[in-house]
């Protein structure tokens, strides 16, 4: 059945971009439903969940595009771009610290910008918390800069005794 419906999708936009163009009168609309052709090849694939996880990005952008040329939404659907990382933190299954620092911050911004006239364009500034909180109270252990006591005796001690090799050659 997945893969008629995949077979029978170039139609079904076309059908639906007629459809929008006739009857609706909105032909920009009826050119997104061609976004429907790549969309249904990852939602009917087998492994389901991990094609829209990989393919969110394009998801968000076909959503966005849709918004924008068909209904003429722009503003409030580049808020839809908010869906890759959230992917990312239902796919993973577990939340760090980090992705909670994003998280809250992500949020208090589209509460504040619902709530606050005229704060979607100053306000995004408050996403440069993102990278300060993070690096000031959970620093990334695989940083170039992240080093505390006994990561620099340890990596001190692992590059004087890691070469032995030069003990056997006798000068």
């Amino acid at each position: 059945m997945r893969q008629r419906i995949a077979v029978t999708m170039p139609l079904i936009a076309l059908t639906l971009f007629l459809f929008a163009g006739f009857v609706l009168e909105n032909w920009l609309l009826g050119l997104t439903a061609f976004l429907l052709i790549p969309l249904s090849s990852i939602l009917l694939s087998k492994h389901w969940v991990r094609r829209v996880h990989q393919s969110m990005p394009l998801i968000a952008l076909i959503l966005f595009l849709w918004l924008a040329f068909g209904l003429d939404m722009a503003h409030p659907g580049w808020l839809v771009f908010f869906l890759i990382p959230l992917s990312d933190i239902v796919f993973s299954r577990r939340i760090d610290a980090r992705k909670l620092v994003t998280m809250v911050i992500t949020i208090a911004y589209i509460a504040l910008g619902l709530l606050i006239e005229g704060f979607w364009h100053p306000g995004w500034l408050m996403f440069l918390l993102i990278p300060i909180i993070n690096s000031l109270f959970f620093p990334n252990r695989n940083q170039i800069f992240y080093m505390n006591k006994e990561d620099l005796k340890t990596r001190v001690k692992s590059f004087v005794y890691e070469d032995n090799d030069d003990e056997d050659i006798i000068l």
